[in-house]
């Protein structure tokens, strides 16, 4: 998968990536609205190949998402298969944020999955006081279906229905 927006090329995540993956996930502020728990080596090892054995099954996963500039992953943004259907999701590095990044990239992976993907019904799951992912879910087309508990943790529940 590749895309390209005005500042951004988004693509499959591979092994290349760990050392930037390794150092996202191990940022506290990063993981703190995901499960505030930050990860090992050998997990982001094992979670990077699950987003391999994912583009392979189901035709997608969580996508690299780097600046146009020099082709640096910042972040990484786009779908899993969960227990509670097709979830969407990101995360990008302190530097990244506030600059309307994860917005472009949302925006970028979210018409991916509709039109080319043909996903559906798209999740977004937020835990109620990460405002600033509820702005982005809204402002990429989700719309708020309701409180739901999701392991152990009560979040607010959005879908795309395409």
């Amino acid at each position: 998968m590749y895309l390209e927006t005005e500042r951004l090329v988004i693509n499959n995540l591979s092994l290349n990536d760990l050392q930037f993956l390794t150092d996202l996930d191990s940022d506290p502020v990063v993981r703190k609205f995901i499960d505030g728990k930050v990860k090992t080596f050998d997990e982001t090892r094992q979670y990077i190949s699950e987003n391999i054995d994912s583009y392979l099954q189901l035709g997608f996963g969580r996508y690299a998402v780097r600046s146009k500039e020099d082709l640096n992953p910042i972040g990484i943004c786009g779908f899993l298969m969960e227990n509670y259907g097709v979830d969407f999701g990101y995360r990008f590095s302190q530097s990244a944020w506030g600059r309307g990044i994860a917005k472009e990239a949302a925006n970028s992976v979210i018409k991916y999955g509709c039109d080319q993907l043909k996903l559906k019904k798209i999740i977004g799951i937020v835990l109620p006081d990460n405002i600033a992912s509820e702005k982005i879910l809204i402002s990429s087309g989700f719309t708020f279906v309701s409180m739901d508990e999701v392991w152990g943790k009560t979040i607010k529940k959005y879908e795309i229905k395409n």
